[in-house]
């Protein structure tokens, strides 16, 4: 019994910190000083191709952004997953 309570403890902390870990890299994704507004938001060029419009600043911090909230959404899933798994044991 010991060792399921133990067990139980563990993945409760390892959810907590993976849930809170993927709030963060998404909440992450909407602080953005008005420096960096005005930096992304306003167009240099457009190119003529896909290749040259993905280096256009505003493209660029849309795919980092995309990319971090995948990441902070597949670890707020993965904390789910283990407050799940500590209530069911």
């Amino acid at each position: 019994m010991a060792v399921l309570s133990i067990l139980e403890t563990w993945l409760t902390v390892i959810g907590l910190v993976a849930t809170s870990i993927g709030a963060f890299l998404v909440g992450w994704n909407d602080i953005m000083s008005k420096q960096k507004a005005l930096e992304i938001g306003l167009p240099r060029w457009a190119g003529s191709t896909d290749e040259e419009n993905l280096q256009m600043p505003f493209v660029k911090e849309l795919l980092r952004r995309n990319k971090n909230s995948r990441r902070g959404l597949s670890f707020v899933l993965l904390g789910t997953t283990f407050l799940v798994l500590a209530v069911l044991v």
